[in-house]
């Protein structure tokens, strides 16, 4: 497990549609709108203050992935590493509501990473509405080269591999004991999809009626994935974001003993035990980066 990283926290998206997509959230998600300020929307799946936003722009993009360290200290270390290698920090305050303290810096194909302290709470966890996560999962972040943003998670924030499917096409890093908090998939800088756990297939069955009552559907699955051995369902969102849902994800307790799977991209079984690979639907599908702070 990392020392640095506590846990995956959220994921910041631009919209065209903000109401649209906010009213998706909170219809089929089952998610909560805390506030909205300056065009920007935070939502929660449980009583923390967000773990997702929706920020207003002319089109959708990634505009940051966070993460939550273990506490003050730990933060502090990885400021001072980000400053060791001349990593390119962006804030070293928050630059959102309801964080005590926060950076924010670029990975090697200019993803914006956020790591903070002291998310304030939300009150009630439950909203009665939609099929309500219970974690945040994981982005998929796309890079033309996922080797240097591989290296950069492992020896920065300290992320192990726990499996690989092809040479250099898809690696899923994880910073506890759960299989993965991050999937690194090849293909233009971007994101590929952001996920979100449930308790259990049948939760993943509700989705799918959920869905389907709001003019939604499955992309993919449900199946089960060979790497990580989850079930999983695939869906987009109004702005064509990937949403993945999913549950029972494996999770590593030993260390000492793990050993990372490596699957053929010959071998369906990576990708799904139970059926097809994945379409090009969901090959196919990218949110690019939001253009860089600054510019």
């Amino acid at each position: 497990m990392s020392e640095l990283i506590k846990r995956m926290a959220h994921v910041a998206l631009r919209v065209p549609a903000l109401d649209a997509s906010v009213g998706w959230a909170t219809t089929v998600m089952g998610m909560r709108e805390v506030e909205r300020h300056d065009g920007v929307s935070y939502l929660t799946h449980s009583d923390c203050h967000h773990s997702l936003q929706f920020i207003a722009a002319e089109s959708s993009a990634l505009d940051h992935i966070a993460m939550e360290a273990h506490d003050e200290q730990a933060l502090e270390l990885l400021i001072a590493r980000l400053r060791e290698r001349d990593v390119t920090i962006v804030s070293e305050q928050p630059q959102e509501l309801g964080l005590e303290r926060a950076v924010r810096f670029l990975g090697p194909e200019g993803h914006v990473i956020e790591v903070f302290t002291g998310m304030a709470a939300a009150g009630p966890i439950h909203t009665g509405r939609g099929v309500q996560p219970r974690k945040f999962g994981h982005p998929t972040l796309t890079c033309p080269d996922i080797g240097p943003t591989r290296r950069f998670f492992e020896d920065v924030l300290e992320f192990r591999l726990s499996d690989e499917i092809g040479d250099g096409v898809l690696a899923f890093l994880r910073c506890s004991v759960d299989h993965h908090g991050l999937g690194l998939q090849k293909g233009e800088p971007g994101l590929n999809h952001y996920a979100w756990e449930v308790e259990s297939l049948a939760v993943l069955g509700q989705l799918g009626e959920t869905l389907a009552r709001n003019d939604g559907r499955f992309i993919w699955g449900p199946g089960r994935h060979g790497a990580g051995r989850n079930l999983f369902t695939y869906h987009f969102d109004p702005a064509g974001c990937v949403v993945e849902y999913y549950a029972d994800l494996y999770q590593v307790w030993d260390e000492r003993s793990y050993v990372p799977g490596h699957w053929s991209l010959d071998d369906h079984r990576g990708e799904n035990l139970w059926g097809p690979g994945t379409p090009q639907e969901l090959m196919r599908a990218f949110t690019p980066l939001a253009a860089p702070p600054g510019a």
